[in-house]
């Protein structure tokens, strides 16, 4: 058996995050019909690109085991095929919003959902370790906090170009982050209560003692429910400038969060 470092896995998981939680939310935000048309497809043509990115680094995935998990090789490589795919899907999702053909694009955007949703399921297939139930569920969570967080700060954005579209769509996605984000809470909580045998090459510890276990908690959790507690109620008020500001910190403090709880996952077997 080769070993790989947990590097590229987190860079991929990090990249399917965005793609998954991407491709869910904007499907959500297509379907409320709350925003622009032209939101829509500037922010969907997106997702071809970052699925393309998730493809390649899946693609030059290596190793049978990461750290603390053993690599399943046939759920590694349906996973390629699968995303390759969601990539192939999501180019047709875009060709309909931009043809005008806005019932085919929302049934391809059902039809990118749930293969952004089987790509979970087959990422926590593969990776044996923690888990696989546990692990799906920390994984759709993440995917939604970073597709709501970025979501949302594209719409802050929006508003500068549609100052009168109304405030309902990004109070909605905003007050969904906070969910979500307090779900990843509890879900983290389990992880730790959980049992799990030692991990292959993961090192049986007091997580507590680690400092990136910390910045999982503050950096992950914490900041991103202050600044998205934040964003929530200026949105509210209708300061969009003000809520803008406010997603991006949230924004960064979710993708550090996720990098710093990928790091725990890899090395202790739970996927916190």
């Amino acid at each position: 058996m080769t070993a790989s470092s947990a590097l590229p896995y987190t860079l991929f998981l990090i990249l399917l995050e965005l793609a998954v939680g991407g491709a869910l939310v904007m499907q959500i935000v297509d379907v409320r019909g709350h925003a622009t048309r032209g939101f829509i497809r500037a922010t969907t043509i997106m997702l071809p690109l970052i699925l393309g990115l998730a493809f390649w680094v899946a693609f030059t995935l290596g190793g049978d085991i990461v750290e603390g998990y053993a690599v399943a090789a046939a759920p590694r490589q349906a996973l390629v095929w699968l995303l390759a795919a969601a990539t192939a899907l999501s180019v047709l999702h875009n060709a309909a919003l931009y043809s005008g053909r806005e019932a085919l694009g929302r049934q391809l955007g059902w039809a990118l959902s749930a293969a952004a949703l089987a790509a979970l399921a087959l990422t926590a297939a593969m990776l044996e370790g923690s888990p696989r139930g546990l692990l799906a569920l920390s994984l759709l969570a993440g995917s939604l906090a970073v597709g709501l967080a970025a979501v949302g700060l594209t719409l802050g954005h929006w508003y500068l170009v549609t100052p009168r579209l109304p405030a309902r769509p990004l109070n909605e996605l905003t007050a969904a982050f906070l969910l979500i984000v307090l779900i990843q809470l509890a879900l983290f909580g389990i992880a730790l209560a959980v049992a799990v045998e030692t991990p292959i090459g993961g090192r049986d510890r007091a997580l507590a003692d680690d400092v990136t276990f910390w910045l999982r908690i503050v950096v992950g959790f914490a900041l991103p429910l202050i600044f998205g507690w934040m964003a929530w109620t200026t949105s509210k008020m209708r300061s969009m400038m003000a809520a803008t500001g406010l997603l991006y910190l949230t924004t960064a403090a979710v993708l550090a969060g996720e990098i710093a709880g990928y790091a725990l996952m890899f090395d202790s077997g739970r996927p916190i």
